[in-house]
């Protein structure tokens, strides 16, 4: 099956995960749109993930996929009638709805994992164990074999931050580029999250640098943001709206300590210097480590939360990335 037999076809790419899931699915849209730009790429996606692609020249279409059974039921229709030529599902793992929205795609060929037993997909993807020290970004690029797409080293992903939003943001913090320094104090997990007191001193140090210190944070952690800022009140709050304003700014500063890994995925498309804290898994810092030229990930011991790592560790690292 080469290039030229899909070129002018329409492929559905199913990531209906959340924000970091589809960050790392970019190189997909990108390598298959390079090798035969005709191909019409459609995707599903979540409602949290949908933004993360908005704008970008890679997608023909974003599908929207809902879980009540009345959006689920008309999304099959609506699936079938568009009648794909390709299904690919990059997931290294079983899912259910996967294997449901496979059966009733109708598309010729279904490009996915395959439980033991099963034959849900026409080509099977190996299992997550079979890669184990392999990053999602490559893991994702697993289907292009089926496509007869050579391997493709480049596994950075690829965002496109809308140039308005850009402007707006400017303009609002007065954004010194370079000598800004983001901080992300949100993570997704309780025992991703760091402390108040040390959030602060790593604030106070880039700011007694010279720099100018955002404090990026979720609205669920307004609080935490504020008694950060209240013990540094030279730092701004950036309080983001969407993710639209997260792949605005994080191209136009100059450095991000972050504990969660969506931030560490976005940051890795504009490659943009990163201090990333992880927690002690081997699996999870194979599978979504940083992907920027220069990052320096720091981790607890193990059997510990990311609370424990030193403000002065990740100080010291700033400072190894700045120099």
């Amino acid at each position: 099956m080469g290039v030229s037999y899909f070129s002018l076809m329409k492929i559905l790419v199913v990531q209906i995960g959340k924000i970091g899931d589809m960050t790392l699915t970019t190189p997909l849209f990108r390598a298959i749109q390079q090798a035969s730009p005709q191909a019409q790429i459609h995707v599903l996606a979540s409602h949290r993930g949908a933004p993360v692609i908005r704008g970008s020249p890679r997608v023909k279409k974003i599908v929207i996929y809902r879980k009540d059974p009345l959006g689920f039921l008309f999304f099959l229709i609506k699936m079938r009638s568009t009648r794909y030529d390709f299904l690919i599902d990059p997931k290294d793992h079983f899912s259910t709805e996967s294997a449901i929205i496979a059966k009733m795609s109708g598309a010729d060929v279904k490009i996915g994992f395959n439980r033991p037993g099963q034959k849900v997909f026409s080509h099977s993807l190996p299992a997550q164990e079979e890669n184990f020290v392999m990053c999602a970004c490559a893991r994702n690029l697993l289907p292009l074999k089926f496509l007869g797409i050579p391997d493709n080293s480049d596994i950075r992903p690829e965002l496109f931050p809308d140039p308005l939003l850009q402007a707006k943001i400017r303009d609002r913090y007065d954004l010194k580029g370079a000598r800004t320094i983001l901080l992300n104090l949100s993570a997704g997990d309780a025992y991703r999250r760091w402390e108040v007191e040390k959030w602060s001193a790593v604030a106070r140090f880039c700011l007694d640098k010279g720099f100018q210190v955002l404090l990026s944070f979720q609205p669920s952690d307004a609080a935490l943001a504020q008694r950060v800022q209240q013990l540094q009140p030279k730092a701004f709050l950036f309080d983001s709206k969407s993710i639209r304003e997260m792949i605005a700014i994080i191209p136009l500063i100059r450095l991000i300590v972050t504990p969660d890994t969506s931030i560490v995925h976005i940051a890795s498309a504009f490659n943009i210097p990163q201090v990333a804290l992880f927690p002690p898994v081997e699996w999870n810092l194979n599978k979504f480590r940083p992907l920027s030229d220069r990052s320096i990930v720091l981790q607890p011991k193990e059997g510990e939360f990311i609370a424990s790592i030193r403000a002065q560790d990740v100080i010291a690292a700033i400072e190894s990335q700045l120099g």
